[in-house]
């Protein structure tokens, strides 16, 4: 294997490794979970910059409503709401057009998104539309 393969291969399961982490530890490291009223103000008019297992992704929220993505070289809209505690997005075609529900842990401008007890998203919380979206 070449250390380029190498080191992708690495980056990646190091990727992995980070996104099915508990909620246990999430608490450990100073996260708090996110209410509804949080996550609705947190993102409204500002932007996430983050990372899943299939790679990096920016998001903003213009309206408490809508939402805009640039991922794998995409751009796609998409609406979002809270549920109770919750946060549920649907885009246009990413993910099938299905909506999926998450939990949202906060340190500073760190949020975790989590589903089922794992980390499935990691992402830094930016003011406004740096992204122009």
């Amino acid at each position: 294997m070449k250390k380029t393969t190498i080191a992708a291969f690495l980056g990646t399961a190091t990727l992995i490794a980070a996104c099915s982490s508990t909620v246990s530890t999430l608490k450990s490291e100073g996260y708090q979970q996110m209410n509804g009223e949080e996550i609705r103000m947190a993102l409204t008019g500002n932007t996430l910059d983050g990372t899943d297992a299939d790679g990096d992704y920016i998001i903003y929220y213009p309206t408490s409503s809508q939402m805009r993505i640039a991922y794998q070289g995409r751009e796609e809209s998409g609406v979002w709401r809270i549920d109770g505690d919750s946060y549920c997005r649907r885009w246009e075609t990413f993910g099938s057009g299905k909506e999926r529900c998450v939990t949202m842990f906060r340190k500073g401008d760190q949020i975790d998104w989590v589903q089922k007890g794992e980390i499935t998203d990691r992402s830094v919380l930016i003011n406004g539309n740096p992204g122009n979206l």
